[in-house]
């Protein structure tokens, strides 16, 4: 591994805007307490020790065009004790996805404590606590999203999620690896924010691939068939969440199925179709209402954004759900930023 940089004189510090992609943009802090500060902001609150003398760290981060973050760490040996307190609510919950560009150690969650080596990726949640253990210098990237994206609604209960590990061998890990050097890209001027976007949300579906499928295979082979078949109805309707006709019927011949097999298998989950619709959408305009970056865009519009056809329907389901209309949440949740 190459060395860690040395850090820039504090006279050098400032503020970094993050609302742009995709590429790493640096912190540039004079102690360890003022990246442990960054880490606490951006991934989630938690404790930074250091297993040297002479700790070293370096940090950067970008946000993401389709939503999330991604966190470019390199450093000396340490530990990262990460607390959960703050994730109450299951659908807000967020996956961590690390990919370890180099070093070894383990990654614990959940009661499962995993070894990890170069080129592994690593799954977590942001819902339950969990520890970061590196032994040797090392860099990771950590993708940060909603775990809704990874997953879908059928996680009912965040307590039976599994840490994971996706070893270096299997083929679609490496794909991942390959697909994260071409999201963030050494010139992201020429680069248009389309074809960024969309290379973001192809590298999130790799990674919900891998994680469903090493999932999979810890389940006894009777049991995987129903599951296969309710994530590739989900991921297919969480693909076209926005799409204006997705109706039980349109997805029924978009997967070569009949409409009874779509109810049949929401019902097996206690869960209406229009139901499971409806909230992801609501989801997904919830969290636009709090991006400030587009804080400028009118509630109308990120109602057809996300699927609705009706800006009055929109509003009376948002607030129903979330207990206050879209216009008075995004106040306060921009607020709350500031």
């Amino acid at each position: 591994m190459q060395a860690v940089p040395s850090l820039p004189p504090a006279a050098s510090q400032q503020e970094p805007d993050l609302n742009f992609a995709p590429r790493f943009r640096p912190f540039y802090e004079a102690e360890l307490s003022g990246y442990q500060a960054r880490l606490n902001k951006l991934v989630l609150p938690g404790d930074f020790l250091p297993l040297t003398l002479q700790p070293r760290l370096h940090l950067q981060a970008c946000r993401l065009r389709a939503g999330g973050l991604a966190v470019n760490l390199e450093s000396t040996p340490m530990t990262v004790q990460h607390r959960a307190e703050h994730a109450a609510d299951a659908l807000r919950a967020e996956f961590l996805a690390s990919f370890i560009i180099e070093g070894h150690g383990t990654i614990s969650q959940n009661g499962a404590s995993l070894p990890v080596e170069t080129g592994d990726i690593i799954f977590r949640t942001t819902a339950l606590p969990s520890e970061v253990r590196m032994l040797t210098d090392s860099r990771l990237v950590v993708i940060k999203g909603s775990l809704l994206n990874l997953l879908g609604m059928h996680l009912q209960d965040i307590s039976q999620f599994t840490a994971q590990r996706a070893a270096s061998t299997l083929p679609m890990v490496r794909t991942a690896h390959h697909c994260l050097g071409h999201v963030f890209f050494e010139q992201p001027d020429a680069v248009s924010p389309t074809s960024s976007m969309f290379a973001e949300q192809a590298l999130i579906s790799l990674l919900a691939a891998i994680y469903t499928s090493q999932a999979l295979e810890q389940l006894p082979t009777t049991e995987r068939g129903p599951i296969e078949s309710w994530q590739a109805l989900t991921s297919y309707v969480d693909t076209h969440i926005t799409d204006n006709d997705l109706s039980v019927a349109a997805v029924a011949r978009a997967l070569r199925a009949s409409s009874r097999w779509v109810h049949r298998l929401f019902q097996m989950r206690g869960i209406q179709y229009g139901q499971y619709v409806r909230e992801r959408r609501l989801q997904l305009a919830r969290s636009a209402l709090e991006d400030p970056c587009r804080a400028h865009v009118p509630v109308k519009d990120i109602a057809l954004a996300c699927g609705f056809q009706d800006a009055s329907h929109f509003s009376r389901c948002f607030q129903q759900r979330f207990g206050s209309p879209p216009n008075k949440y995004r106040a306060a949740a921009l607020a709350r930023d500031q």
